[in-house]
């Protein structure tokens, strides 16, 4: 059987500010959820054919998504759907419909997953899968060859002969990471992928992880069950990447170094295996440790990226997080000690946020714990979240917004925020305002210079201080009605 999944273009995805963003400017990474459930197919089916087109990477339209789709000729096209990008996924899988009914459309992810009635009340769409794909959509190409039974597979909605949607009990769960099949990169022109915060060369991307144990109100997860890979499995991932010549890596997970006596382990593997490659990881700042510090300085980590959120611990206490400023500032204490270089992440326009002053307070407290790289981003209030239940009961969010987005999606929907103190211009100005005021610092500046070691390397910072002068030049460039939230698809790379 031909089968081919495909990563949506997000030409009209949903955004948080309509005016200016960098929330679209640290990369380009690969579809982690379509690799797996391709690198399962081909050890446990091998005798199908199945590619992977990431139609984000390549900035496709749809008509070029056509083309491929055309000369392909799949049975059966699979997609995961997340909420914000809705719109462009189902322009696709109407399109595929249009190319021959004949097609089977089947989808998984977050969205469908959180929205399976609204989602299989999508016409063109045949198959739902719930949960971890890798195993249900196995079973489901099995089934449509007669091998397996529609009605057993679990965590398979679907639609019997007569049309009608049945659902079947369960969900799909791996409890065992290690038993799945490494990730196909192979299918991908995996070259083109890089970290605007690396090297700017290939960066080979590896999730260690799945789940997360913690429940902060602003977070939209979907498996509260946190299972991570075993050090041996991690490092064979990253050997098959070594032998085609990639040297920087990203772990891609949010919680890699929870615990930190696991990320030490796997430092000091990598140090062993791969003396010679540079790495990156996203992980909490409590449990940044200095023996942590230490074994990423001698496996060659450069760089880690911290959560961080809010500038108080009131705040982060009522947001759940379970992180202090105290441990923040330590954690990156630690690591600018051990030369490995520090992001932090920060939302802007918090509940707790009621004038611009919190949020010149929030400067105050980044400049005291002085990361190499910051990330604001405008507080989303996704619709599974606590606190959009909260905006809600406020009136502060229309009940009905996002169900009527999900019943039919628009082009450049705008997720909404917290908007009971400060209306969403005013963030936008102060997320500017926060860009400017952290990047265009002499300081700062001479730290990035400092920092370049390869050619790579120059055009991504040239283009990082192309991108963090608009702040400075907005109030020109809006005049001539550029579409300053939608960077990505310049291609500046």
């Amino acid at each position: 059987m031909k089968i081919m999944l495909i990563s949506s273009i997000v030409t009209h995805a949903a955004q948080s500010n309509p005016e200016w963003t960098a929330e679209n400017d640290v990369g380009d990474f690969p579809p982690i959820g379509l690799m797996y459930i391709a690198g399962y197919l081909r050890k446990h089916t091998p005798v199908h054919n199945v590619k992977i087109l990431d139609a984000n990477l390549l900035r496709y339209t749809q008509e070029e998504i056509k083309r491929e789709i055309i000369d392909f000729e799949p049975e059966i096209v699979g997609m995961t759907l997340y909420t914000d990008i809705l719109y462009d996924s189902l322009e696709t899988l109407r399109m595929v419909k249009t190319i021959s009914p004949k097609i089977r459309i089947a989808v998984g992810g977050a969205h469908a997953i959180n929205h399976p009635e609204e989602t299989m009340a999508v016409p063109v769409i045949d198959y739902l899968c719930i949960g971890e794909g890798e195993v249900v959509f196995a079973r489901l190409i099995d089934a449509l060859e007669g091998k397996d039974d529609f009605n057993r597979i679990e965590g398979l909605v679907y639609r019997d002969s007569s049309g009608k949607v049945i659902r079947n009990s369960g969900a799909g769960y791996n409890p065992d990471l290690d038993a799945l099949p490494h990730p196909a990169f192979e299918l991908l022109p995996f070259k083109k992928y890089y970290s605007m915060v690396g090297t700017g060369k290939t960066t080979g991307v590896i999730c260690s992880s799945r789940g997360c144990p913690y429940h902060c109100t602003y977070c939209s997860k979907l498996y509260n069950n946190y299972r991570k890979r075993s050090v041996k499995s991690i490092i064979e991932e990253m050997s098959l990447y070594y032998k085609q010549g990639v040297r920087e890596f990203m772990f891609f997970d949010d919680m890699f170094n929870l615990p930190d006596r696991r990320a030490v382990d796997i430092a000091k593997e990598i140090e062993k295996s791969f003396p010679d490659i540079e790495w990156s990881f996203r992980g909490r700042a409590d449990q940044i440790t200095e023996e942590l510090g230490i074994a990423l300085q001698r496996s060659n980590c450069k760089m880690v990226t911290l959560g961080a959120e809010a500038h108080r611990n009131d705040i982060q206490k009522e947001l759940r997080t379970g992180k202090t400023i105290e441990a923040i500032s330590k954690a990156v204490t630690i690591l600018r000690r051990h030369r490995i270089r520090v992001n932090t992440n920060w939302i802007i326009g918090l509940p707790q946020h009621h004038s611009a002053k919190d949020i010149d307070d929030l400067m105050k407290v980044i400049f005291q714990i002085d990361p190499d790289y910051v990330q604001f981003s405008i507080l989303m209030l996704w619709d599974d979240t606590e606190l959009y239940r909260q905006a809600v009961s406020k009136g502060i969010v229309d009940p009905e917004l996002w169900a009527a987005f999900i019943r039919e999606p628009k082009p450049d929907f705008i997720i909404p925020c917290w908007e009971e103190h400060l209306p969403l211009h005013e963030q936008s100005r102060l997320l500017r305002e926060c860009y400017r005021r952290f990047y265009i610092r002499p300081k700062i500046v001479l730290r990035q210079i400092a920092d370049i070691r390869t050619k790579e390397m120059l055009f991504i910072k040239i283009k990082g201080f192309m991108l963090m002068i608009i702040p400075l030049l907005y109030p020109l460039l809006s005049l001539f009605r550029l579409n300053l939230s939608r960077r990505k698809s310049f291609n500046l790379r």
